[in-house]
């Protein structure tokens, strides 16, 4: 799972899963209002859920807690975003 959030867009995505040969069918959008929309392939599993535009609004992006994951936690490379 994977969590990007951009502060140029105030946009957050979690991507759930990649892809892979275990897809059925096509993974497609669905809005789900105005700003959300989730990702699922064609047998409904979940693959990614996208907040556009107003992240900030709808979730509380001050803190991240995560708890009882079966795997270890990796931190990724840091990029910092550049305005320009």
């Amino acid at each position: 799972m994977r969590i990007f959030y951009s502060p140029e867009t105030d946009s957050l995505n979690i991507k759930l899963r990649d892809g892979g040969d275990e897809v059925e069918g096509e993974i497609m959008g669905e809005d789900l209002s105005e700003s959300v929309v989730i990702h699922r392939d064609e047998a409904g599993k979940l693959y990614q859920i996208e907040i556009l535009g107003n992240a900030g609004e709808m979730a509380d992006l001050s803190r991240l807690e995560v708890e009882g994951l079966p795997v270890s936690v990796s931190g990724g490379e840091r990029k910092e975003s550049k305005a320009g």
